[in-house]
């Protein structure tokens, strides 16, 4: 793997959203807050920022201490964000010992029910992740129709931007969906969301996954202008 390739193909999946790209940007080009991170993408749209640390893969993302402490002062400040971004996904090892599997569409239309039941029963958190879970697998099957890499260990903050740049979601699909992967974060990290209010985000992860599992059916040609 090419991983300087790599990483401009993660910049400019930013780029396509309207960002200003900073490769590797120097202390000066950082927030006051960020002076002394070491970050590989800095992107910057109006008022809004980004921080993206980028690693080969998991094994490097895990050997970095600093990326916790990133993360937290990051969230903290009003407007920026911070992303991970993988470029490898997890060695094929790790999963089959781990007996882990993508779902089939089967599986997905199946936890997309699931959801819809607890959320029937009151269940409103295990609704929003048990939705999510259906919609991630959605999202790999739909970006490997394109010829996308999308597998064990691709985050999904990275497949949402993949989807994005690639036009199969509008922008309003594209920040609803930021808001409910942060919903998603929140639930799963043991904090009450108060993004996470009523069942909106149930119908909306299932009903957009399930516009994506017909797509993904048979290869799909990037629209025009998009294609490398």
């Amino acid at each position: 793997m090419d991983f300087e390739q790599e990483l401009k193909r993660v910049a400019d999946s930013y780029a396509g959203q309207g960002y200003k790209i900073f490769l590797r940007p120097k202390n000066e080009d950082l927030p006051g807050f960020a002076q002394d991170f070491t970050i590989e993408i800095l992107a910057r749209r109006g008022d809004e920022g980004v921080l993206v640390a980028v690693k080969r893969d998991r094994d490097e993302l895990a050997a970095d201490p600093n990326l916790t402490r990133y993360a937290e002062i990051t969230g903290s400040q009003k407007r920026w964000r911070f992303d991970l971004a993988t470029l490898e996904p997890e060695r094929r090892g790790v999963r089959d010992f781990d007996g882990a599997e993508d779902f089939s569409e089967a599986d997905i239309k199946r936890t997309f029910a699931d959801a819809r039941k607890l959320l029937d029963k009151g269940f409103l958190n295990p609704a929003v992740i048990t939705a999510w879970s259906g919609f991630e697998s959605a999202m790999r099957h739909r970006l490997r129709a394109v010829g996308e890499r999308a597998g064990w260990g691709s985050s999904p903050r990275s497949m949402l931007n993949e989807l994005f740049s690639n036009g199969l979601l509008s922008q309003d699909e594209f920040k609803k969906l930021e808001t409910l992967y942060r919903v998603r974060n929140q639930i799963v990290h043991g904090f009450l969301s108060p993004l996470a209010s009523e069942g909106g985000a149930v119908q909306f992860l299932t009903d957009l996954g399930h516009r994506l599992i017909p797509e993904s059916q048979k290869p799909t040609p990037l629209p025009t202008g998009l294609a490398d």
